[in-house]
């Protein structure tokens, strides 16, 4: 079994901006073996294909990759390239840092499907717009190359943003209203606050009284978004957590019930089960090779 590795930020040459793009040629020369393997980032990706056809994996789906389209990936999620590509790509990475300087942008950040909700891979063909965010990209890279000014975070940060804007204008899953008081933005900041606190195993009363609503608000909330309850979510985010640590995590299968805040090993095996019809140890051998 493969065990997931944890990959730092890898800043361009004389930038301590926490953002960088680089053609896959270029991370295949720094790292020839890490990304071949299942590794785990703590920071946005994006991912733009441009000819050529293959194979990328994420979590627990594949991805067949075709020429201009554009894949997200979120904080934590587990990549992994497969051999013998056949394909050239440009990738991106940034904190949510860097690009969350204003409050526009921070919403806008929040109420995405593009970032922060692992249980939606949003890849998707940017037609007519993708000669425009791959100038952009080249933008971000040729910026990146200059000598540092006070002006260059801003002008890096525009550029990213105008990305994120086209895509999310392309995404077939745009539901952005810069509604500071929209049930989307209520949804995301629960989905926030249970990537951050997944270990916790806490309740739906405990996010509700955290975000400050009543439990049926969240519920409405979350039907009207999503057309399903918290409940339902919060499920299936953790059963994603449970196979990501049973596949790659390199521990017993205790220390991961454990871990994610279940007392007894049990009622992990038995939750586990009902949800995907595999014990724990089961889902291993089975697929955790």
């Amino acid at each position: 079994m493969e065990t997931f590795k944890i990959e730092p930020f890898l800043h361009n040459e004389n930038s301590s901006h926490y953002i960088n793009t680089k053609e896959l040629a270029e991370l295949l020369v720094a790292r020839p073996h890490q990304l071949f393997q299942p590794h785990r980032i703590l920071f946005n990706s994006i991912h733009l294909f441009l000819e050529g056809e293959g194979v990328f994996h994420i979590d627990f789906k594949t991805i067949n990759v075709r020429p201009r389209h554009i894949l997200f990936v979120s904080p934590y999620q587990v990549s992994q390239f497969q051999h013998d590509l056949d394909y050239k790509s440009k990738v991106m990475i940034f904190t949510e840092d860097f690009l969350c300087k204003t409050s526009i942008q921070s919403q806008f950040y929040s109420e995405t499907n593009l970032f922060n909700d692992p249980l939606i891979l949003p890849y998707f063909d940017l037609g007519e717009r993708f000669e425009e965010v791959s100038v952009l990209f080249e933008y971000i890279k040729n910026e990146l190359a200059r000598p540092y000014t006070q002006a260059q975070s801003i002008v890096l940060n525009n550029y990213l943003f105008n990305i994120l804007l086209i895509a999310e204008e392309v995404s077939v899953n745009s539901k952005i209203s810069f509604d500071f008081c929209s049930n989307r933005l209520l949804v995301k900041n629960f989905k926030s606050l249970v990537n951050k606190n997944l270990n916790q195993h806490y309740s739906l009363d405990h996010y509700s009284s955290e975000l400050n609503v009543s439990l049926r608000t969240l519920q409405n909330a979350f039907l009207k978004v999503e057309n399903q309850t918290p409940k339902q979510w919060l499920i299936n985010r953790m059963i994603l957590e449970i196979k990501r640590n049973l596949m790659y995590g390199g521990i017993s299968i205790s220390e991961i019930a454990y871990s994610l805040g279940f007392k007894e090993l049990t009622n992990f095996t038995k939750f586990f089960k009902i949800k995907t019809g595999l014990t724990p140890t089961q889902f291993r051998k089975n697929y955790g090779k």
